[in-house]
């Protein structure tokens, strides 16, 4: 099989080209200009997003059967910034995969965050529930859903929306890691709050799975643990795995928005974007990103095989 993957150097993106070489398959990576390294033997080809003519004359679709379409922004200085980063890219590489007519399975990856948080523990989010986004990124994601939708007619596509997700080449959780070193857990005040968590692996062999089932086609999906976790029993899970009894600290709401006003500002100055920043502030406001993976169950088998 020949795979097509964008954001390959990204950290599920890089599991996933991982496995598909493991697997035997022939991985080609659309990658930007100066983008990060990949797993070796997947070929590189340079694109530009922005310009559907790139993503229209690129070899790399050429007799591609899957396209599995990671890359995007989870930060951004501002907030049209998310737009640039996760709607356009979408809809110039579905319009090129349409305009050359190519039979493959298209793939987005995609987030809860499109649906927004859930009203409880105990009532996850299903594929059903009308999409309420709570911040810039969720509407991005969201959007980009509806662009895959627009293309229905023209491009075989499944989207997913995988939980949190924690393995190997993961930078986020890792700074709970770091800080566990020094005997200290700081919660953005969400350590009561409640999550889906999924190991890496399980998110790989869920996209590979709907990649494969005709079931899954114009579907989306939630990828999701059968329980959700406490931040605070995953950071007991970090100390316990850093050697260390760690102090846990959850900020106040108060100093968790300002901090991420803060954030921004710094990020606008820099030109960085920062983990402070207002989408996350809005993130920690509501206390159960739970979902269901009910339906991925049903249709292509998909489950939970290792626990946090």
């Amino acid at each position: 099989m020949i795979a097509v993957v964008t954001g390959g150097s990204g950290f599920i993106g890089r599991n996933l080209v991982s496995r598909l070489l493991t697997d035997g398959h022939a991985v080609r990576c659309l990658t930007r200009a100066g983008g990060g390294e990949l797993p070796a033997g997947a070929s590189a080809f340079t694109v530009r997003y922005d310009d559907p003519r790139s993503l229209l004359a690129c070899e790399a679709l050429d007799g591609a059967e899957v396209v599995f379409h990671l890359a995007g922004a989870t930060t951004a200085v501002r907030p049209d910034a998310f737009f640039a980063a996760n709607v356009v890219p979408t809809r110039h590489l579905l319009q090129a995969i349409a305009e050359r007519r190519i039979g493959l399975r298209f793939v987005l990856v995609s987030s809860p965050a499109a649906a927004g948080p859930a009203a409880s523990r105990d009532h996850p989010i299903v594929e059903a529930d009308e999409p309420r986004p709570v911040e810039a990124y969720g509407i991005s994601k969201l959007d980009a859903e509806r662009v895959v939708a627009e293309f229905d007619d023209r491009v075989e596509s499944t989207v997913l929306r995988p939980c949190a997700v924690f393995g190997p080449w993961d930078r986020d959780f890792l700074a709970l890691f770091r800080m566990a070193r020094y005997g200290l857990l700081v919660y953005p005040g969400v350590a009561r709050h409640w999550m889906s968590l999924l190991h890496v692996s399980d998110v790989v062999d869920g996209m590979l799975a709907a990649s494969r089932s005709s079931r899954a086609v114009a579907r989306r999906y939630f990828l999701a643990s059968e329980q959700p976790v406490q931040w605070r029993t995953l950071g007991g899970h970090v100390a316990t795995a850093a050697g260390r009894r760690a102090l846990s600290l959850d900020m106040p709401p108060r100093l968790v928005w300002s901090a991420s006003i803060a954030g921004e500002w710094i990020g606008r100055v820099t030109g960085r974007a920062s983990l402070a920043n207002r989408s996350k502030a809005e993130f920690a406001r509501h206390p159960f990103w739970v979902c269901s993976a009910s339906r991925a169950a049903e249709d292509f088998g998909f489950r939970q095989s290792r626990s946090l």
